[in-house]
Formats: structure tokens, sequence, C-alpha cells
């Protein structure tokens, strides 16, 4: 006979059978968790989902609106500080990889935020820390107005505020570790921006840092890949550097974008650091660079991150239909200011070149641009070429549109996008920031997909007395 006995122990199911007079076991182990559960609630809030961030990371997270809750379960590849961002609010949260944590918010009052869970209490933290800032700093810009011994003596303060927080908020061992580097990085970043920013903000441009203050260039090294992925001080620190030492290497003649790819390679050597900055650059670069073919090369020789590679990759193909030689995109009706339409193809019937200006009446570069392009039509008028204007603001916006045309008495021909920067003739061109300008020629083949700007002034008429266009 055979006889089974069955034994439950915790931590795990040991079945044993007595078979033939032989005692057979099986054990059976529960999974080890490897995620962690993200829950809470949201009360006067109508969006459909809120969204977890961090370095190469971001999920959105479904919101149930009638419920006013949401649950998500979250892996992670490492511990870190995290943000959740509730439509324009954004929280601080410290996570790790296995430890569930619940919020409750009303998005109308965000101070009375809650957090529950092992690491609710560094979320706690973060809003102590946060209050702390509004006492004694303010804002960044109020402390970078500050004369240097305010500056100082202000941002030391705070320092000792936000370690004396620290030390007295009964956090894990490992989150107070990072944290005295957050706080160290943080007090580096607003000493390395005061010296550029002081200046300007307070209008002292005779300004130079006294032999006192401290430097901070000197203590940063570019290669710190851990505090690159946890500190966005250190990031921005390390931004900045790079930055500056390309801004140092570039000419007139400088194809600023690969400067930049090229300055980067040249400084860092950490796989981490490196592969961000080339690729958070890159993705806008490769729009602007004169050279597509060289930029590309370099950039897929200097990054070692496949996912990224493969990314640009996608962003190089496109726009080499849009390189210089290619047949330039086409639209459709576009609205004139008259109140017709217009498309590409009435462009071109007029036989001129074309010198199309993309830009927003909340860009900032674009209004310094306008009464320069104003100047050019008005110098080039009777010439071969029509300056050809194309707002990208939302349809919303039609109307200061209109109105920013008439202030400022702007001329040339002026159009509106049918769907802002998801118009097709703006994404073939991978347009990402403004002003963009582009030059085609009488046939619709693209002269430049990233012509000099009107500020540009020698390098612009260059370009048009090469293709015969001269005042």
């Amino acid at each position: 006979m055979k006889k089974i006995v069955l034994l439950a122990l915790t931590g795990g199911i040991i079945i044993s059978a007595l078979v033939g007079g032989i005692m057979l076991s099986y054990t059976k182990e529960e999974p080890i968790k490897d995620y962690l559960v993200l829950s809470g609630t949201i009360d006067n809030f109508k969006r459909r989902d809120i969204k977890l961030e961090g370095f190469d990371f971001e999920k959105k997270i479904l919101f149930d609106k009638k419920a006013k809750t949401f649950l998500d379960t979250i892996r992670l590849n490492r511990d870190g500080y995290y943000k959740i961002v509730v439509n324009k609010r954004r929280f601080d949260i410290f996570l790790t990889k296995t430890e569930d944590l619940k919020i409750t918010l009303d998005y109308k009052n965000p101070d009375a935020i809650t957090f529950e869970g092992v690491n609710g209490v560094t979320g706690k933290y973060f809003l102590d820390k946060k209050e702390i800032f509004a006492e004694e700093v303010i804002t960044l810009r109020e402390l970078l107005t500050k004369e240097e011994t305010d500056f100082l003596t202000i941002l030391n303060g705070y320092k000792e505020s936000l370690s004396k927080l620290l030390t007295n908020s009964q956090l894990p061992e490992a989150f107070i570790k990072k944290e005295t580097k957050n706080i160290e990085y943080e007090y580096l970043r607003n000493l390395y921006y005061y010296p550029s920013y002081y200046p300007a903000l307070s209008g002292d441009e005779e300004y130079s840092p006294s032999g006192n203050f401290p430097s901070v260039s000197d203590k940063i090294n570019f290669n710190e890949g851990e505090d690159y992925q946890d500190f966005t001080f250190y990031q921005n620190i390390v931004k900045d550097e790079i930055q500056r030492l390309a801004d140092e290497k570039s000419t007139e003649d400088t194809d600023i974008a690969l400067n930049y790819l090229e300055t980067v390679h040249t400084e860092v050597s950490d796989s981490i650091v490196k592969n961000n900055l080339l690729f958070d650059q890159a993705q806008k670069g490769i729009t602007y660079t004169d050279n597509l073919e060289g930029y590309y090369r370099k950039y897929m020789a200097f990054s070692s991150n496949k996912a990224q590679k493969d990314r640009m990759t996608e962003i190089y193909n496109s726009l080499k239909l849009t390189a210089k030689g290619m047949p330039c995109p086409k639209f459709e009706n576009y609205e004139n200011i008259e109140g017709g339409t217009t498309s590409m193809d009435d462009l071109l019937s007029s036989g001129k070149y074309l010198y199309i200006d993309v830009w927003a009446t909340w860009c900032s570069f674009c209004k310094r641009e306008t009464p320069l392009l104003k100047r050019l039509e008005l110098q080039y008028h009777d010439e071969n070429i029509e300056f050809v204007s194309i707002s990208v603001d939302n349809i919303n916006a039609k109307s200061k549109w209109k109105e920013t045309i008439e202030q400022k008495e702007m001329g040339g021909v002026q159009l509106f996008a049918d769907k802002s920067f998801g118009s097709d003739f703006i994404k073939k061109f991978a347009i990402k920031g403004l002003p963009r300008f582009i030059l085609v020629d009488p046939e619709g083949n693209i002269i430049s997909p990233n012509a000099p700007r009107p500020s540009d002034g020698p390098k612009l008429t260059k370009m048009f007395e090469e293709i015969g266009i001269s005042i």
C-alpha cells in the first residue's frame, strides 16, 4: 500500500511521498518579489493618467477617475530618486525595487500629500526639504540676484539646514548616504551658477567673483556614472561644463552640433555619462548640423548604447529625405494672413527661391529674428527670392498670430500650419526647436534644411550670393 504524507512549511512547500518504501521529497519555493506596487488616491483630478519618471525611465500609470485611485506594478532596475508627475505637479520620491508605496493627494491642495510604506518617510523628508527651500532661499532666481557675501551666507545656511533635517528625520541609512551627496551637489550647482547668472539677473555686468569665492569646476569629475544617474544637480553641472568647453573651441565657422559631440568624446570616458550626453544633445543636434552624414557617423562611433543608436538611425534615415539636394516636402492649403489658403506648389509657381521661417508667437528666439527678417525682406524685395513665414502656433493661438503680424508689421508670405508641430511638413524636417530656416530653390529642391538665421548676418548673405542673389 502507498502512503502519502503532505507537509506544509513556511517559506515553501515540501511534498513527501512514500513509494515502494522509498521517501521522495519535492520542494517548491515561493517566487522572490522583484517589483513594487505603487498605488494611491487623488482627489479633484480629472486626467486619465499620471507618470513616474526617473533617470532613463518613464512609465504612465492609469488613473481611475471614478474611483479616484491608481495602482500599478513597477519593476525598476535600480533604487533611486524618482518623480510622480500629476499633470503640472511634480513630487519627489525615493523608491527601492521591492518596497511598496501608497500616496494620498488632493490635487487642489498639494501640500497635504501623504505617503505610506517603507519609503513614505523619504517622501515626507522631501516635503520638509521643500519648505526649508521656500523659507530660506525663496526661489533660485531670488538667490542668484543676491550680492556675493549675502549669496554665500544664505547658501551655506540652507546647506546646514538640510544637513540637520537629514540627520533628524530617522531615514534609512542607504537613503542618508545618497542624500548627503545630493545636498553637496545642490550646493555646488548653485555655486557654479552664480558667476554666470548674477551679472545678468542683477544688472551688474562688471561683476567677477572675488578671490574667496569657492571654485566648482576643479571639484567636478565628468566620469561619475552612478552619481549622474542619481543626482540631477550633478547632471546640471556636467552638462553646463561640457557646453562651456565646447563653446571655447568654437569659431565662426564651427559646426556647433558636431563640435559638441567631439567635446563629449574627448572629455568623458564613463559610458553612462557619455552616452546620455551624446543622446540628449544628438536628438536635436542632428537636425541642426551642416554635415548630416559626418554627424551621424561620429555619433555612431562615439556611442555604445544600442537602443540610443537605433533611435538615432531612425532620425538619420528620416532626415536624409530632407537633406541638401532632396525635393522639399509639400504642404497643402495652409491658411494665409489674408484669409485664403496657400500651398507649396503655389509658392513654387512664382519661380523664385524660398527662404522659409518656421516660428511661433511664444518663441523668444523667434522674436529676436523678426526685425532682422523684416529688414531682409525689404532689402531683397525685388530679388528672385520669396520670404515665407510658417507659424506652428496652436490652433487656439490663431488670433494672437494675426495680432503679432499686424503689430510687428511683418512682411512676406505669412502662413499658419495646419497641425502645429504635428504638421507633416514640420515632422519631415524633424524640427525640434525654433526658429528654423529652410532655403529651397525654384525647382523645389532643398538648398539648406537648416539655413543661417537673419542674425547670422554675413553667413546668410554669403549663402544668398552663392545662388546668385545679392543686393
